[in-house]
């Protein structure tokens, strides 16, 4: 049986049961603050009421930009946030991009396998087991074919054959001088380059390897040919599409941990299977939503995912994930650190006021 306790705090910001978690919306705070122990472990818990006028939680990119770091505190500053959590995977100490899907304002900034985390209108949030297929039509007249499907968004490669797409989240440009690159603004194909090109603040590149670049496909590629970029997610393990229009804003991590108020942790259906992720027992943090519908982010002092999603359960949680752990967890809340992360971070979920 999970113990729980919860450490001594002002009555207001206590939510010990379902009740009194409803009982936030009327609170003139839409935060509800706690420190617990949970199974002899520590855990700082925010619950948020997204329902409460003029909040919104969305994911966040430190300085706006893919492969750089800040830390949680200034990303909230960057954002004008008034909680935050840290966010998905990435390649710390190495180029820093994320390894965790990414949505803003309606378009996925990066693609990945594992749990998804939707936030749609008016507080509504879905989350499932999920991965992104990209598609891209550069209408060709000479050519009955159009799709060139991309491999990558917004992700180094150095691959010859590669094709992607390069979006202002990437840098002011690309980095490959032997590629052949197509800028797209508008909806259309505007200029033709090789080697590095500016990417449009208002388009996207499309960047052909060395050895792509030889092939019939750039050959179908003009200035004036209409281009649209599609994002597709499909379910796991399905692969069956789903959709995702009602949540322009999204971030990816996993594995699922709580899924309709049951433990439902299957890491191999999202592509996890690094003991570092799952067995380790170290500095965890959670992303879920309880059965009335409030945001709660926890943070949890030693746990594995398994730990981690009875803990989760035990709070009540009826659909959690796992995001980054170890160095990376954060907490921020009202200008200070509930829990402090111990390096810079490349993404977090951020608590806004609209």
């Amino acid at each position: 049986m999970i113990s729980l306790h919860i450490d001594a705090m002002p009555p207001a910001t206590v939510a010990v049961t379902s009740p009194a978690r409803a009982q936030v919306a009327a609170l003139r705070n839409p935060i509800t603050a706690r420190s617990l122990t949970v199974d002899g472990q520590t855990v700082q818990e925010l619950v948020i009421d997204l329902r409460a006028p003029g909040v919104q939680a969305k994911p966040a990119i430190a300085n706006h930009r893919l492969g750089t770091t800040a830390s949680l505190a200034e990303i909230a500053a960057q954002n004008h946030a008034i909680a935050a959590i840290n966010g998905t995977f990435f390649d710390a100490g190495g180029d820093n991009f994320p390894a965790g899907a990414l949505e803003l304002d309606g378009s996925f900034v990066f693609n990945a396998r594992g749990t998804l985390l939707g936030f749609g209108p008016n507080g509504t949030t879905t989350m499932l087991r999920a991965a992104e297929a990209l598609s891209l039509d550069v209408d060709d007249p000479s050519s009955s074919t159009s799709a060139m499907w991309p491999w990558f968004l917004n992700r180094l490669s150095a691959n010859p054959m590669r094709v992607d797409v390069l979006t202002p989240y990437f840098g002011p440009a690309t980095r490959d001088p032997s590629a052949l690159v197509a800028q797209v603004v508008g909806g259309k194909v505007t200029a033709l380059h090789r080697g590095i090109t500016p990417i449009p603040s208002d388009g996207y590149d499309i960047e052909l390897g060395a050895s792509e670049a030889q092939t019939p496909i750039a050959s179908r590629v003009h200035v004036g040919d209409p281009a649209t970029l599609t994002d597709t997610v499909l379910a796991l393990p399905s692969d069956k599409p789903v959709p995702f229009a009602a949540y322009p804003n999204a971030i990816g991590a996993g594995p699922m941990l709580v899924q309709n108020g049951r433990i439902d942790v299957e890491p191999s259906l999202e592509g996890l299977d690094d003991p570092e992720i799952l067995d380790a027992e170290t500095l965890r943090s959670v992303v879920g939503t309880d059965r009335a519908g409030h945001l709660v982010f926890l943070t949890i002092h030693q746990a594995n995912v398994w730990q981690e999603a009875s803990i989760a359960k035990a709070l009540g949680l009826w659909d959690a994930m796992n995001l980054d752990g170890g160095s990376s967890v954060g907490l921020w809340y009202e200008g200070h650190y509930l829990t402090p992360p111990k390096r810079a971070l490349a993404t977090a979920i951020v608590v806004v006021e609209r």
